[in-house]
């Protein structure tokens, strides 16, 4: 089974902007589920492969993976990964629990487009229903998969809002299946104001909103909070009055206890620059060991964009 005529032209769109070449590929069979290790991303020397290893809808998981390298590609912004701990095994946890928190936001407009190309269609619904099933166990009154029950019924919460049809059956399911986790999807899901997502500007909104709700709830719930404001680096969105505004105008920049990713040798403190608004983590730097008092003088001084582009830090303007 290949992919639709309009697949391949969001594959033609795509490579025009994409700085190598994007293959499609299918293989595995029909599960009737959708779940997000259906698709695979792999880098092929210069080509890069996007592989649907489930038949149910291909054409949804593949447009669902280029529509999000589209948006990322015209400067919506991203999650990056700059800081650890000293677990790997913690990292990879919090790095995955927070790409699946970010996604429902570029998701909103995700599938808001593919819905107007009928992609969401009753047979992808009841696979996507499927998927969330499968991966969730009905509430017990234990703690042990509240997280993961949080992560995945906020995208579903997206997701149905794309849905024409009527998804009150669903909800109604899910809702008796998780009454405690999706009422707290459904308060997260209100917040976001999907409708109002339609920007790089309002997807930056949409993470932070998640960010900190999903912390919020954890607390409600008395688990561990994931820090995602402070771990994770997103792309900064700023207005060209911003970005021509001193450092100091924009950030507040504090260490942290972590170390920067790639830096063996740890032996200057880490500091993350905190968006004044928000409080979110939108660059990494590290203090030299002299001179500190200066060096933060002169760095808060700075033109905004002067910095980003001294430490290569992508940034969208709006």
């Amino acid at each position: 089974m290949g992919f639709s005529k309009e697949t391949q032209q969001l594959l033609d769109q795509l490579n025009q902007i994409y700085p190598g070449s994007i293959v499609l590929r299918t293989t595995g069979t029909k599960t009737n589920m959708i779940l997000p290790e259906h698709v695979t991303t792999d880098a092929l020397g210069g080509r890069l492969m996007i592989e649907v290893n489930d038949l149910t809808a291909p054409d949804f998981e593949a447009t669902r993976e280029m529509l999000k390298m589209m948006l990322t590609l015209n400067g919506y912004p991203q999650v990056y990964f700059q800081l650890r701990t000293k677990e790997e095994k913690i990292d990879e946890q919090l790095m995955i629990m927070m790409t699946y928190l970010y996604q429902p936001a570029l998701n909103a407009i995700i599938y808001r487009e593919q819905a107007k190309h009928g992609q969401l269609t009753n047979e992808v619904v009841k696979a996507y229903i499927n998927g969330v099933l499968n991966t969730l166990t009905p509430e017990d009154g234990k703690q042990d998969e509240a997280a993961l029950r949080l992560l995945t019924l906020i995208d579903t919460k997206v997701f149905l809002s794309a849905v024409s049809e009527d998804v009150d059956e669903i909800n109604n399911e899910l809702k008796s299946k998780f009454p405690e986790s999706f009422a707290a999807a459904e308060l997260l899901f209100d917040q976001m104001i999907v409708e109002k997502i339609k920007d790089p500007f309002t997807v930056g909104q949409a993470i932070q909103t998640l960010f900190k709700g999903f912390d919020a709830q954890m607390l409600a719930w008395d688990l561990p909070e994931i820090h995602a404001q402070e771990f994770a680096t997103v792309t900064p969105v700023l207005s060209a009055e911003q970005l021509e505004q001193p450092v100091s105008s924009n950030y507040g920049i504090r260490h942290v206890d972590f170390n920067q990713f790639g830096d063996d040798n740890n032996k200057n403190a880490v500091f993350i620059g905190e968006d004044k608004t928000s409080g979110q983590n939108s660059f990494i730097l590290k203090a030299p060991g002299t001179n500190t008092a200066e060096f933060f003088k002169e760095l808060y001084a700075l033109p905004t964009k002067e910095l980003f582009e001294q430490l290569k830090q992508p940034y969208t303007a709006y």
